[in-house]
């Protein structure tokens, strides 16, 4: 039996040296690790289990999981808020460190540069940020992503004297029951070159988050700008597997060739090859370990992504 593996796609524009633009790591919260917390955190991500706080941290309350309703792949990220002690802790996700306090509004989120663990390096400037969500927010609540380019030390909220960018999104304060994309620029503040990103992800609106509310994130990305690219130049790739063999097809746009890859979650490449539009191409599996992959189309300057899972 056919296992079609088409996941729906992650379309990143981008302009030369596609494959040099850096991107977010585990940006579709398909790995996770044990931290030694008792609940797996993603990859690449921290809570306030894993605060600056270890006398805290015990006490801290779970407010994410790994959910198998993804938009593409095998899970997303759920995060939820929480009420302990009298206090709603609002679900929260960063790639940076959590410095958690008992008074919610002496918490934030900060770039930890002497912890490689708590920091993401990142020196390119992206036009946008891209995700998708669900949402089942409490009434008057709702979640919000935020990613800043900085230089040095930053926290956030707080102290942005190091900011070059910003890009913020308020997720809709109504119920969001199908996985819904979202689009916001990065703000440029500052013509310097960024030495780190930051991100806040939450299930509610800060210090002033609200019990129960819920919401579900996957496939993030970074899209970095090309004013000459038709976002539809590339209309489709699917790829589905048969016992030993990945089939992999183009769209039917006569006279193309694209280059196509296959990475691990590494990011090495193993599988590269031209193809032109309108073949299927037929991908021994015998020498690829089981899991998942990232496979990419490039045509000219445009790069589009599938999640694929062999098995």
């Amino acid at each position: 039996m056919t296992r079609f593996l088409l996941l729906t796609a992650v379309s990143i524009i981008m302009g030369v040296g596609a494959f040099s633009q850096q991107q977010i790591n585990n940006p579709g919260f398909e790995t996770w690790e044990d931290v030694g917390i008792g609940t797996d955190e993603p990859t690449h991500w921290s809570s306030i289990k894993t605060s600056d706080n270890i006398n805290l941290n015990p006490l801290a309350p779970v407010v994410w999981e790994k959910s198998t309703d993804a938009h593409s792949g095998q899970y997303s990220l759920k995060l939820f808020n929480v009420s302990t002690f009298g206090i709603v802790a609002t679900g929260t996700i960063t790639n940076g460190q959590v410095h958690a306090d008992f008074n919610p509004n002496l918490g934030y989120v900060f770039t930890n540069v002497e912890n490689d663990l708590f920091h993401t390096a990142f020196d390119q400037r992206p036009d946008s940020l891209t995700g998708w969500f669900k949402c089942n927010p409490a009434e008057g609540d709702f979640g919000t992503v935020k990613f800043v380019l900085h230089k040095g030390y930053l926290k956030l909220p707080g102290d942005e004297a190091n900011l070059i960018a910003t890009a913020y999104y308020e997720l809709p304060h109504v119920v969001v029951t199908t996985w819904t994309r979202f689009s916001v620029p990065f703000n440029y503040v500052s013509e310097e070159t960024p030495e780190y990103f930051l991100s806040v992800i939450t299930s509610g609106n800060g210090v002033d988050a609200l019990d129960g509310s819920e919401v579900w994130y996957d496939d993030f990305a970074f899209v970095y700008k090309s004013s000459d690219i038709d976002e539809n130049s590339i209309h489709y790739f699917f790829a589905s597997q048969y016992e030993n063999t990945l089939h992999v097809e183009l769209d039917d746009i006569p006279a193309r060739y694209y280059q196509l890859s296959i990475l691990n979650t590494n990011g090495q490449v193993i599988f590269n090859q031209k193809a032109e539009s309108g073949n299927r191409i037929e991908i021994n599996t015998d020498q690829i370990n089981s899991g998942l992959y990232i496979m990419v189309a490039q045509y000219n300057r445009q790069v589009i992504t599938r999640k694929i899972i062999l098995h």
